[in-house]
């Protein structure tokens, strides 16, 4: 802390304070955007994969009880639905 000090005292004394605080900000302010695109990247990305995920277990869950579909896949039900098609 105390080498904060005695830099920032020997910038003013050079004149040149303003372009070492300008410096400084550019640094803090490079950072903090830097750690805010990683966390709302992470974020974003596990979002992404929770709902990609749900929506396995979902498809996965329809495809155990029904085979996914709500109607026949093939023939009909009634017994007189006539010769069906060649195979």
């Amino acid at each position: 802390m105390v080498w904060i000090l005695v830099i920032l005292l020997l910038a003013a004394a050079a004149g040149i304070l303003g372009a070492v605080i300008k410096v400084a900000a550019v640094l803090v302010l490079s950072f903090v955007l830097a750690i805010l695109v990683v966390v709302f990247g992470s974020f974003f990305y596990l979002r992404h994969r929770m709902r990609r995920f749900l929506q396995e277990a979902e498809r996965a869950e329809r495809e155990r009880h029904g085979g996914g579909r709500g109607y026949p896949t093939r023939g009909s039900k009634r017994p007189d639905s006539g010769p069906g098609l060649p195979r």
